[in-house]
């Protein structure tokens, strides 16, 4: 059986790869005759394999030869491939991602699960009533199931950004966030409901706060900053008497804790904050950051990751860490704009400054660890 080079990029589940596969410092990735998964294929392009070798079947050989020089990696050419699909039809690659089936119904499903949740949250706050707990978790099961794996759901989210329904919107992608989180830890799944649960009704004492301050575009008055301020406590006392996990009910008391006791509103310190509370905070900041506001763009993962890299003494470190290395790993083989105009693709992780990695453009390698005059502005 004849075997092709094909770009990391054109790979399809199915695919028989004829040769094993490894990284630039010679560490096994693939064994070769490995039937390719999506999985898989996300992780040679989290390693940044470029290509491999796969087998051809006999019978679709004159097919393969007529396709080769598409399929092909040339020898000095690759990028000029990767800038020629990026500018096809001046759509980027998430605007790509939006017209695809699958995202089609997964914010579908996403959209119809945030509206019974508005209904939810409001029964257990004016209906005093817990017995909607087990329909959120089976809808946040059935939004996850629309999705391959950790990487896949963070593409699903940064597609979906929007700046209406702030809270219920918010607080459906923070029991997302911390769901990916809580899989990361090996988490077993009553526990990762609990952490998904705490998600999910983090913020539900904003629904104590009159929506105009919630939604308001401009600068709050200090009256309207403290009423913003008062959310954890408010929703610590719609759950205080409900029958939940206390980890649920601390999470929406210190979801704005810090872990050097800047936070608020008890200003409490590392080991006096809930684990869980700490995992809702840093999904709780990931996605606000990443999000459109009515007051300004939602910022580009790499910079927020930088925040994160500045302000790490604020987070539970071990925590933080984790979820930095692993959301930026879904970034590796991504389109990127630099600060200086050039576009690129984000090749190799520097993993002591996690926001900076090697970015590959058509004339230049720039290792943003040692260049600081560059920034990454925006996925592309």
């Amino acid at each position: 059986m004849k075997t092709k080079k094909i770009l990391t990029a054109n790979l399809q589940p199915g695919m028989v790869v004829s040769e094993a596969a490894y990284t630039f410092t010679n560490h096994l990735v693939i064994q070769s005759h490995t039937t390719l998964t999506p999985d898989i294929i996300d992780k040679l392009k989290y390693y940044a394999i470029r290509s491999v070798k796969v087998y051809i079947p006999e019978e679709t050989d004159a097919q393969a030869s007529e396709t080769a020089s598409a399929e092909t990696e040339p020898a000095a050419n690759t990028q000029d491939t990767a800038n020629s699909d990026l500018n096809q039809n001046d759509s980027t690659y998430f605007e790509r991602i939006q017209q695809t089936e699958q995202f089609i119904e997964f914010k579908n499903n996403f959209t119809t699960s945030v509206e019974r949740f508005k209904g939810q949250l409001n029964d257990i706050v004016i209906k005093n009533s817990t017995e909607v707990i087990d329909s959120m978790l089976t809808d946040v099961d059935n939004i996850l199931s629309r999705t391959r794996n950790s990487l896949h759901l963070f593409d699903m989210l940064q597609c979906l950004r929007g700046f209406d329904d702030m809270t219920y919107m918010h607080s459906m992608n923070v029991a997302l966030i911390c769901s990916v989180i809580g899989t990361w830890l090996g988490l077993e799944k009553d526990e990762l409901n609990v952490l998904v649960l705490s998600g999910l009704l983090h913020d539900i004492g904003k629904l104590k706060i009159p929506p105009e301050v919630i939604s308001k575009p401009g600068k709050l008055t200090d009256a309207e900053f403290e009423q913003i301020r008062s959310h954890p406590k408010l929703g610590y006392d719609i759950l205080r008497s409900k029958d939940l996990d206390n980890r649920i009910k601390l999470a929406a008391l210190q979801h704005h804790e810090r872990y050097d006791g800047s936070g608020y509103p008890r200003h409490l310190t590392g080991p006096e904050i809930s684990n869980f509370s700490s995992v809702v905070a840093i999904a709780d900041v990931y996605d606000a950051m990443t999000s459109n506001r009515i007051y300004r763009k939602g910022i580009c993962p790499f910079k927020v990751i930088a925040t994160f890299e500045r302000e790490q003494e604020l987070y539970e470190p071990s925590l933080l860490y984790l979820f930095m290395k692993r959301t930026i790993e879904a970034y590796v083989n991504t389109d990127v704009l630099l600060s200086n105009g050039e576009k690129g693709k984000v090749v190799l992780l520097n993993q002591n400054l996690l926001s900076r990695p090697v970015v590959i453009t058509d004339t230049k390698t720039y290792d943003l660890s040692r260049d600081f005059s560059i920034d990454i502005e925006a996925l592309i």
